[in-house]
């Protein structure tokens, strides 16, 4: 059975990139996500699509959300307009960890097979698909955010964000090192979500488009990833039910999905 495991786990990572590439996925990165004092500056921005750091520009009309939640609580709103980066430049004046949110408004889409039997995405629910065959529609929403650590790493905990679904370290960045194994709980709607594949890169792993960690969170939603370089790392997971109901006519899954991004220091 050992001998088994490094071949099982090329296979969860194989299906992970060939699920990458079915859609885009939005995350938040920073020029900075470690900033030595308060009162520094950084740059925060949207990357939408596979490869890493930076893909495809973002329309801002496919936004529902762009926040910045500081340590102490409070909620301040980044700008987005256009199609672009959505870059904001914030001086973080409080010491702790800061989050940098950001949500896509819920989108149909469903994949067909057309006449040549290509398998095709197509934006919008089933019922308007006039040709070809479908294979599956879905109901999708992306939430994502990065933790941008001020001042000396600590051991408390970050706090959860309260979004429908995310991904949260159990440990405070002190933790956060090169080649440890380091602690990660994923939420969903408030709840353990036990389980379900987490996934992770980095910045500069090759190809630019594939993780090159996949495993299930416990009993707990708990997952340990072994962050092996020091450098931008940012996790993904993602939660699947059946529609329920009449809204099976329009699609057949309802998909939550989210993406965490940190910096690992070495």
């Amino acid at each position: 059975m050992a001998k088994l495991r490094p071949l099982v786990a090329l296979l969860l990572l194989a299906l992970a990139s060939v699920s990458l590439c079915q859609a885009h996925e939005m995350k938040v990165l920073a020029s900075r996500l470690v900033l030595t004092k308060p009162g520094d500056r950084t740059t925060v921005y949207l990357s939408w699509g596979h490869a890493l750091p930076v893909d495809d520009l973002t329309d801002s009309k496919a936004l529902e959300r762009y926040e910045h939640l500081t340590p102490s609580g409070k909620v301040g709103g980044l700008k987005f307009e256009g199609v672009s980066m959505q870059a904001n430049v914030i001086e973080l004046k409080e010491e702790g960890v800061h989050q940098m949110i950001a949500a896509r408004k819920p989108g149909l889409y469903t994949f067909v097979f057309d006449a040549e039997g290509n398998r095709v995405f197509k934006r919008g629910p089933k019922s308007a698909v006039k040709e070809g065959t479908i294979d599956y529609g879905m109901r999708e929403q992306q939430f994502a955010k990065a933790l941008i650590v001020v001042g000396k790493p600590k051991t408390e905990a970050v706090k959860s964000a309260d979004l429908p679904i995310e991904i949260v370290p159990v440990e405070g960045p002190a933790a956060w090192r090169g080649g440890q194994m380091v602690r990660f709980r994923v939420l969903c709607e408030g709840k353990l979500l036990a389980h379900e594949q987490v996934r992770a890169t980095y910045v500069g792993f090759r190809p630019d488009t594939a993780w090159c960690f996949a495993s299930d969170t416990d009993e707990e939603g708990i997952v340990s990833v072994r962050v092996k370089e020091p450098g931008t790392w940012v996790l993904r997971a993602e939660r699947r039910k059946l529609a329920a109901g009449k809204d099976r006519d329009e699609y057949d899954y309802d998909i939550l999905t989210a993406t965490l991004t940190l910096e690992v220091r070495p």
